[in-house]
């Protein structure tokens, strides 16, 4: 499987969930390939994202290759999973038969209860999802 030289993830800084899981996930990261970047950091999201404009950040994370491919929550998860060699051994979870219908409404179940998970921000009270939003672009 070839390796990519970096992957962009735009997450909600705010969230200390979030956070929290993307420090566990930079620990499979010792070359450096996930480049992460706060959605609150506007200006910075808006001049290397253009893609990203209209994003739903505080429903879920995103990711964007460098071929300019945009994955949204559990795609986006799937895809950090993909660029990082020390996670390939889950990988096969994420290509079993349902994964990627199962596997977005457990994302989406997640990111709706993060609080359970040790948000105390007030940036962890999502709003209602918007419906049709689970796939790839903004």
């Amino acid at each position: 499987m070839p390796r990519a030289k970096s992957i962009a993830v735009v997450y909600d800084g705010d969230c200390q969930f979030c956070m929290r899981s993307l420090r566990l996930m930079k620990r499979f990261d010792p070359s450096g390939v996930m480049r992460c970047y706060d959605a609150h950091d506007t200006e910075t999201i808006a001049a290397r994202f253009p893609m990203l404009a209209g994003a739903d950040f505080d429903q879920a994370m995103f990711t964007v290759s460098e071929q300019g491919v945009v994955s949204r929550g559990y795609f986006a998860f799937k895809a950090i999973v993909r660029a990082l060699p020390l996670t390939w051994l889950i990988l096969p979870l994420f290509y079993l038969p349902g994964s990627n219908t199962l596997g977005p409404r457990a994302y989406a179940w997640v990111a709706r209860n993060r609080r359970r998970f040790g948000c105390a921000a007030d940036a962890c009270e999502l709003p209602a999802p918007r419906p049709g939003r689970d796939r790839a672009a903004p």
